[in-house]
């Protein structure tokens, strides 16, 4: 297993030789299927650098980390496209870049429209150690692969098209649809039109319903859903949010191909329908597609923001919405020129527990607070924000953005007054 570093800077050798023996001995280990959790794997030291700018860091400052390393099963396809440098970097409607309490890291997954690439690699940001964790080594490029290639790539079993890997066959982003359920110890990706590579098989599934992946990091294995009786209608460009109190995930589509609010159990592996196409179609309350969303633990609510760029030639408003789990209920508290751009294309959004505020990162950093309901752009003292995937550390009270240039950016925005219970 390789161990990269962007650029080369001054590392102690010891720290160096204990990340490289522990990477090579935990490569490929995981637990078996139901037996739980176990440790997260590999085990990776805290880098000595990293720690002392974390810990330095007072409310509203930012600063830049070192250049990251990686860490995984590097082949020949992922060093082709510098991954093993810099790391998954952001792709095209792929910048949700989601929290893991119960291995306190950041997961990652999503493809490219072809360009640079079309993978289906899964990864995950380890903060202390300032490591990218190669967790699931792409299959193919699969915008480049001949006729028997994707043969050789393709598994057909009961009507459903996987690779071998039981991973996605031929990809499509992540848009705002992948989340991670702690009781599950998954990332649970909801697929939209997909197999668009030109391979012959087409799926059985019925045309319309939702489709969704699992991917379970302790055991390094791929879960597909087969929709039943109990899916919602499945879409691009809509929303899985995870949601703490409940132990639910929750589904939001509003799109000629359907529309609907439903949430998923991950014990029973049903979903439930809250609010169909009567309620959500035409209703000004509720967001469209391509919406960036957070769920804010404190006051219970998700956040939804959408707008600020053009569709078809016609500008899309900014607006803010709210949905209430307890009164089943969307509200658009907000339409207004001011605030941040809106879009699962390139801005990213996350919620801090600590500040118990809303962040989305356009160009600028701007916050939401559910009880004010309005933005403010904030000016860290530091470098300013990049814009990239972002996601809130909670373990270390910090607020993450990765450009894709090799290095993380880091913020804090307040100091926590007391333990951070949202994400245990």
């Amino acid at each position: 297993m390789a161990l990269k570093r962007q650029t080369q800077v001054p590392v102690v050798m010891a720290m160096f030789l204990a990340i490289m023996a522990t990477a090579v001995a935990m490569a490929g280990e995981g637990t078996a299927a139901g037996k739980g959790p176990g440790p997260v794997k590999p085990e990776l030291p805290p880098d000595p650098a990293v720690m002392k700018i974390l810990d330095a860091l007072g409310e509203n400052q930012s600063a830049w980390l070192p250049p990251i390393r990686t860490v995984g099963n590097m082949g020949d396809l992922v060093r082709k496209f510098s991954l093993d440098k810099t790391g998954p970097r952001t792709r095209n409607y792929c910048v949700k870049w989601v929290w893991t309490p119960d291995r306190k890291r950041a997961i990652f997954c999503g493809e490219n429209a072809g360009a640079p690439h079309r993978l289906n690699d899964v990864w995950e940001y380890d903060l202390p150690s300032n490591t990218w964790v190669l967790l699931h080594e792409p299959d193919a490029d699969f915008t480049r692969v001949s006729a028997k290639e994707k043969e050789d790539i393709a598994l057909v079993k009961d009507g459903i098209l996987t690779t071998k890997t039981g991973a996605p066959y031929d990809p499509v982003h992540s848009w705002w649809q992948i989340t991670y359920d702690p009781e599950m110890h998954a990332l649970l990706w909801v697929m939209g039109n997909y197999n668009k590579c030109g391979f012959p098989h087409k799926s059985q599934v019925p045309w319309g319903k939702l489709e969704m992946f699992a991917y379970h990091p302790y055991e390094k294995r791929w879960e597909y859903f087969r929709p039943d009786a109990t899916s919602p209608p499945g879409q691009n460009a809509s929303i899985l949010e995870y949601m703490p109190d409940s132990r639910q995930v929750l589904w939001f589509t509003n799109s000629w191909r359907g529309c609907t609010t439903s949430t998923f159990d991950g014990q029973s592996k049903a979903w439930k329908e809250l609010l169909g196409k009567k309620e959500i179609q035409g209703n000004a309350n509720c967001p469209g597609t391509e919406a960036v969303a957070a769920y804010d633990t404190m006051n219970r609510i998700l956040v939804a923001h959408r707008g600020g760029e053009q569709h078809q030639g016609k500008p899309v408003p900014k607006c803010t919405y709210h949905y209430d789990p307890a009164a089943n209920k969307w509200e658009k508290v907000i339409q207004s020129d001011e605030g941040p751009i809106g879009s699962d294309a390139w801005t990213s959004m996350t919620y801090d527990s600590a500040a118990g505020c809303c962040y989305v990162v356009d160009k600028n950093l701007w916050s939401y607070r559910v009880g004010d309901k309005k933005w403010e752009k904030l000016s860290p003292q530091g470098p300013p924000a990049p814009n990239g995937m972002a996601c809130y550390n909670p373990d270390r009270n910090v607020l993450m953005v990765d450009s894709g240039g090799g290095r993380v950016w880091v913020w804090r925005g307040q100091k926590a007054s007391a333990p951070n219970q949202d994400h245990k």
